[in-house]
């Protein structure tokens, strides 16, 4: 039988193996002390509090994960009319996606006409193979836009600095839109039509008699949800191990940080040996690892000749989240009110964002309080992320109180620190990849099957991606 060693137990890994439909080995070996990776959850007093990701935002491989995990009951859906701000002028504004943002007190009348000038803006130059995420957006829908659109969603997806991080990597659906249309919106609208067309099983000369039976349903498109579970992120996790732990031939071993790779071994036989910091020896017939950038060129330096130095080199960004639980002040009017807000790095504050998850869900806080979730630190604010306790709550407590100054102090505080919490991906960071998929394909010719690798500097940081890549790498081993 055919032993699978998972390198990391975050949700991708376990969702593999979860995935994986073969009656051998599978195990996991995970670093630290406890499976989930970046999902954490307190459950204190009445307190349902996350310390990392706070949703989900479901892809299709996430929906058949809640399903087929019978995660369906503890689902608990954000409200879908919470507000969502940007900080402007000092005060959140609210503001909403899509065409409706033209109307939102976010962008000032010449920033909104130069939104609507994109479709209009000369496509980029042959010669431009990336750009910064500043750049990008300066240039499509103008420096408004770029500060207080761009700047907020870099900070609220990747902790990061908008003028380093890569478009073509990190947001690479804006990138292929304006390459393949011209303009990001017009690609966009474009790609959407196609994806209702599809969805809907074709049209014209193909329905009717000739393109099947007329009464057959068009294929469901899938509607992404906002959610989290009645015990928080991490009952997915521990519902996972459950049922993997049910299954022979499975097991997780934490504070099993992998200090060397060799292989791959001559065949037969396994084709790699895994020694982790303790000094045991776990052999393995397939690898899959979910480590980061670094880690992995660091393992398999010696196989990733063409990609492990610029590997090595992938930065992450500190991140710092500080829980605050308040008193409900006594007019709701006052209290913290929708998703949360984010805030562009012009508007002078530290924190990077700050929800609000007691109003986006149910069950998060005893009666009589509110919370709110701030996030410090980052690429552009290191040396916050390592600051002191003290400094990290005199600084959230500050700037909550500048959106909410009837809160007054909060009864309750948490810190929790995630020194290396987001890849960041440099301009120039396609050809790492490129890299990387040419160094696993001259690996697959003398070994195949026998590595596969996923992370977040590669598939998408957003926890539906990583569950949809965690499905697929299970689909495949």
């Amino acid at each position: 039988m055919t032993r699978v060693v998972v390198l990391g137990g975050g949700i991708a890994g376990l969702a593999a193996a979860f995935r994986r439909a073969s009656t051998g080995e599978t195990i996991v070996l995970e670093a630290g002390p406890r499976a989930g990776g970046s999902i954490r959850t307190i459950r204190e007093d009445g307190f349902t509090l996350e310390c990392g990701p706070n949703t989900l935002r479901t892809s299709e491989a996430a929906e058949r994960l809640i399903r087929d995990l019978g995660l369906e009951g503890e689902a608990v859906a954000a409200d879908g009319k919470a507000p969502r701000w940007i900080v402007r002028g000092g005060s959140p504004r609210a503001v909403v996606p899509g065409p409706a943002a033209l109307f939102n007190k976010v962008f000032t009348l010449k920033g909104k006409l130069r939104l609507l000038k994109e479709p209009f803006v000369a496509r980029r130059p042959a010669s431009l193979d990336d750009e910064s995420v500043h750049s990008f957006f300066a240039r499509r829908f103008g420096e408004e836009a770029a500060l207080y659109g761009a700047g907020p969603m870099v900070s609220g997806v990747y902790a990061g600095d908008p003028h380093a991080l890569s478009i073509r990597s990190a947001f690479p659906r804006l990138w292929d839109a304006e390459g393949a249309s011209g303009s990001v919106i017009r690609g966009l609208l474009r790609k959407k039509e196609k994806e209702g067309k599809s969805a809907g099983g074709g049209g014209g000369k193909g329905g009717g008699a000739h393109g099947g039976r007329s009464g057959d349903p068009a294929p469901a498109r899938h509607r992404a949800r906002t959610l989290t579970f009645s015990g928080g992120l991490f009952t997915l996790i521990e519902t996972l191990l459950s049922r993997l732990n049910e299954r022979p031939g499975f097991r997780i071993e934490t504070n099993a940080a992998a200090v060397s790779v060799e292989g791959p071994l001559p065949s037969p036989g396994p084709r790699w040996r895994v020694r982790a910091a303790d000094g045991r020896a776990v052999d393995a017939d397939v690898l899959v690892s979910t480590l980061a950038g670094p880690q992995a060129a660091r393992l398999f330096g010696n196989v990733l000749t063409r990609s492990a130095v610029a590997l090595a080199a992938v930065p992450s960004s500190p991140v710092t989240v500080v829980l605050a639980a308040y008193p409900s002040p006594a007019s709701p009017a006052d209290a913290p009110r929708g998703f949360g807000g984010l805030i562009p790095q012009v508007e002078g504050f530290r924190s990077l964002g700050i929800l609000y998850p007691a109003s986006l869900f149910t069950g998060r806080a005893p009666a009589g309080f509110v919370l709110t979730t701030s996030f410090l630190g980052g690429a552009l604010d290191r040396a916050l992320a390592g600051a002191p306790d003290a400094d990290l709550l005199a600084v959230a407590g500050s700037e909550v109180a500048r959106f909410f100054p009837r809160l007054g102090p909060p009864s309750r505080s948490w810190i929790v620190r995630w020194p290396e919490a987001i890849p960041q991906l440099p301009l120039g960071h396609h050809r790492t990849l490129a890299a990387l998929d040419a160094d696993l394909a001259a690996l697959e010719a003398m070994a195949p099957g026998s590595l596969h690798v996923t992370s977040g500097f590669r598939d998408g940081i957003a926890l539906g991606e990583r569950i949809a890549r965690g499905e697929a790498l299970g689909e495949a081993l």
